[in-house]
């Protein structure tokens, strides 16, 4: 809490003292100042198989503070050629574990048709203009919009993009710094680095209701101090196909992706999310989209598959039933491979994992939304033993402040 109240006093100082000076000098009088305060007031369940007890399951009450809260700040020049954003994450959760992050921190130039912009932000590569309306269990359990359980969100990175729209049609073109990608089985002697930065490249189409945005990114990562014969290098690559309609007080999400080495690019910075206590590499922990190095040096790829199907529909204008399922499928032909092949001799070389919710949002005010949710997801099974890695469920409502 000090830290919030610390910033949040910064940033009244700030305008305080500096306005009267923005009324002839850059970036203009026109700074506004946005919060959006999510609290969630729930239950959370884990099955025995992801406890410490590993004999029964646990179901936990919590009172916690989303996520992705924020604080933010906008600025735009008088003629609105030229503007920034700069937007600070706010979240608490049990033990009093306040936090504050940095979200967004970026500037823009505005030409005709044409936009440039730089800093730390996110693209129209898994835009969550097509995520499904799943807020609820952020903080506690990770799970926020289906992320890595169907819709795949390119994440908030520094990064340097140019943009076009007109009328109907759009493109977008981004260098973004790569994603901090570890391979496990990398051997601490050898150096892994970026050296090129990652692509994402987007077109749009939008008509009436309708609006599709498929992209495509790629990134490439080398290491120095392999042994002879050994692979060197290795890419990560996306597909995605978003499509989102709206016809009266419907409206339908759907979204297919496929790439290789996905985990660490493109899954928003949730590989935590993942599940309470799980991550890669243990013969009880979930295995992510990442490659596998052989004990002879050559790289195997992860191939993933997966996409989300959402439904909404406003039963009153300030009433919204909706539902969607999610699946992601992991592949690596290296996980069965023997070991005295090189390979990691798992009883299986796929793995596959599901979600769902259901949710109820109201709108009470413009500015105050009841949002009732429950969501349910199944690990599948251990690609290391093909035992059942377990599922959880998540609970409860979330009471949003948007001003």
């Amino acid at each position: 809490m000090k830290k919030i109240f610390a910033v949040m006093v910064a940033l009244a100082a700030l305008v305080a003292f500096t306005a009267p000076a923005w009324a002839d000098e850059a970036p203009g009088p026109n700074f506004t100042v946005q919060g959006r305060m999510l609290t969630d007031l729930g239950y959370h369940n884990v099955s025995k198989e992801m406890t410490n007890n590993k004999k029964e399951d646990v179901t936990s009450a919590f009172l916690s503070l989303g996520n992705t809260s924020f604080l933010r700040s906008t600025f735009t020049s008088i003629d609105k050629s030229t503007g920034g954003v700069v937007e600070l994450g706010l979240s608490s959760k049990i033990n009093n574990a306040e936090s504050v992050s940095l979200r967004y921190a970026y500037g823009w130039w505005k030409v005709g048709n044409c936009k440039l912009y730089a800093g730390q932000t996110d693209n129209w590569l898994g835009s969550n203009a097509f995520a499904p309306m799943q807020y609820f269990g952020q903080t506690e359990a990770g799970k926020s919009m289906m992320t890595n359980w169907g819709h795949i969100y390119g994440g908030r990175n520094p990064q340097v993009g140019f943009q076009w729209e007109s009328g109907m049609f759009g493109f977008q073109v981004a260098l973004v710094q790569p994603g901090s990608e570890k391979i496990a089985s990398v051997p601490a002697t050898q150096d892994v680095y970026a050296n090129v930065p990652r692509v994402d490249l987007a077109l749009m189409f939008k008509s009436g209701g309708f609006l599709v945005q498929p992209g495509f990114g790629w990134s490439q990562l080398k290491m120095e101090g392999t042994t002879s014969g050994a692979d060197d290098n290795y890419s990560s690559m996306i597909f995605i196909l978003p499509v989102k309609f709206t016809a009266g007080p419907f409206t339908a999400k759907v979204e297919g992706h496929w790439g290789k080495n996905i985990d660490g690019e493109w899954s928003g910075n949730r590989l935590a999310a993942l599940g309470t206590g799980l991550s890669s590499n243990s013969a009880n922990q979930v295995l992510l989209g990442m490659p596998y190095v052989k004990s002879n040096g050559k790289i195997e790829d992860t191939d993933q598959i997966g996409g989300q199907v959402t439904a909404e529909y406003k039963i009153l204008p300030v009433w919204t039933a909706a539902a969607g399922f999610g699946l992601e499928r992991l592949n690596n032909d290296a996980w069965k491979q023997k070991v005295s092949n090189g390979g990691a001799g798992y009883a299986n070389d796929e793995y596959t994992r599901t979600g769902y919710f259901v949710a109820l949002p109201y709108q009470v005010t413009k500015n105050f939304t009841v949002h009732p949710e429950f969501s349910y997801y199944s690990y599948g099974d251990n690609p290391v033993n093909n035992k059942d890695y377990g599922t959880e469920w998540v609970g409860g409502v979330q009471l949003q402040f948007v001003f």
